[in-house]
């Protein structure tokens, strides 16, 4: 009995280190991209510009926002895979992930026609501080051909207010913007969307969003002269208001330098 007691206390050591080698294996990088559920299982790979791409860190979270141009010469939906780099250059994962996709917005590009992307995640999502994004793919969908949108005039001007009382207006608030959405081809654009892109003083992009004009929650921001689908050959006049309240961070800081604006017609 002393015997077998002896071999249980001298060999139960060497079970247990045995066990927490065994435990500690690195997981394997998955291979799917984060979020790889949303890109439909028929988009195939495409050729498209993505370019003025503006990476930054900003109260936690990593902010990555670009433009994309249809180089073929069909309609597309787009989605881009982005590999995260940290500032040596180097390749991080993200939720465990070694690149994520991200979908641009319109819901149809015509051949030489623009769309953006605009994503966030928190810091802590990555293996180290993301510095920016590499692009490792481009896959689309080719919706049917429909409404080509344009946006013929744009006008902005500063909104500027004291910042001292009985002093002149100084103070940059926000930005009037107006302009018309033009409709030139003989098609309806039932729902019409525009994407707001936002640039700062360095002429680097900080802000992409899209505008619904039919949410009435927008309306406090955004005016068009009428509302209902642009009608064939329609040119429709419209305002809008970008406060600095709601903007990003470091645009606060650096402030707006020029807004654009990408109008399309939502499929969806």
């Amino acid at each position: 009995m002393t015997n077998l007691r002896f071999i249980l206390l001298f060999t139960l050591p060497f079970f247990f280190q045995h066990c927490e080698k065994k435990v500690s294996v690195t997981v394997p990088v998955p291979t799917r991209p984060l979020n790889a559920d949303q890109v439909p299982a028929n988009a195939i790979p495409i050729n498209i510009l993505v370019y003025n791409t503006s990476c930054w860190v900003e109260q936690g979270k990593f902010i990555v926002a670009g433009i994309c141009t249809n180089m073929t010469p069909g309609w597309q939906k787009i989605w881009l895979e982005a590999v995260p780099l940290n500032a040596n250059g180097n390749s991080i994962s993200i939720s465990t992930c070694s690149s994520v996709i991200i979908p641009a917005f319109s819901d149809a590009v015509p051949p030489s026609g623009r769309t953006t992307f605009y994503a966030s995640w928190p810091v802590s999502d990555f293996s180290d501080k993301p510095d920016s994004i590499m692009i490792k793919a481009m896959v689309a969908t080719q919706p049917p051909p429909g409404p080509i949108l344009v946006t013929p005039v744009l006008n902005c001007m500063k909104m500027l207010t004291p910042s001292v009382s009985g002093q002149p207006a100084s103070d940059e608030k926000a930005w009037q913007v107006s302009g018309s959405i033009s409709n030139p081809l003989e098609m309806i654009a039932a729902h019409p969307r525009l994407e707001v892109l936002v640039y700062d003083k360095e002429s680097h992009l900080r802000l992409c969003t899209v505008l619904n004009p039919e949410d009435p929650n927008v309306k406090p921001i955004f005016q068009f002269e009428r509302e209902g689908p642009l009608q064939p050959q329609e040119d429709r006049p419209f305002s809008m208001q970008v406060y600095y309240q709601v903007l990003p961070q470091i645009l606060q800081e650096k402030k707006i330098g020029r807004v654009e604006i990408l109008p399309f017609e939502a499929r969806q």
